[in-house]
């Protein structure tokens, strides 16, 4: 076998030069994380209604998102809308409600659960009792009203 003479090694060099800074890691943990909080928001978004005006309670506690939320909105015109579909009936609602209490407790048998029902100030008893209807065929019985502070009780 020839040698060349030169060996090589990491030190060749003499420890002189610095080390080079690697940016395609960087960039693709920047990637990742740009999809992850689209995705959240965009979900968080989805669940929020516009044109929607929460009633006011004395009593409002901050929100608690458990393991578990199903969030159901209400508009003035008494409209349902969940999971990023409009014009729900009972029976849609409660099967939209049964697959993600399912696919819940698939993942954590012991994680809470509950429906939050995002409801219009103006809006009458009817279809509210449609959602409390929806959810209770689904299986689930912890409903909560989402609501804002400062009411006169």
């Amino acid at each position: 076998m020839a040698s060349h003479g030169k060996k090589f090694s990491v030190h060749a060099s003499g420890g002189e030069e610095e080390p080079e800074f690697q940016v395609a890691p960087m960039v693709d943990v920047l990637l990742v994380l740009l999809m992850f909080f689209t995705a959240t928001t965009t979900t968080e978004i989805k669940s929020q209604m516009a044109d929607l005006t929460l009633p006011d309670a004395q009593e409002a506690k901050d929100r608690e998102k458990g393991q578990g939320q199903f969030t159901i909105n209400i508009n003035k015109m008494g409209g349902l809308e969940a999971g990023g579909r409009g014009g729900l009936d009972e029976n849609a609602l409660a099967l939209m409600i049964k697959n993600d209490y399912t696919n819940v407790k698939k993942l954590d048998p012991n994680a809470s659960y509950r429906v939050l029902v995002r409801a219009d100030k103006d809006l009458g008893w009817d279809k509210t009792k449609v959602v409390l209807k929806a959810a209770a065929a689904a299986g689930v019985a912890n409903v909560v009203f989402a609501t804002t502070k400062g009411g006169k009780g």
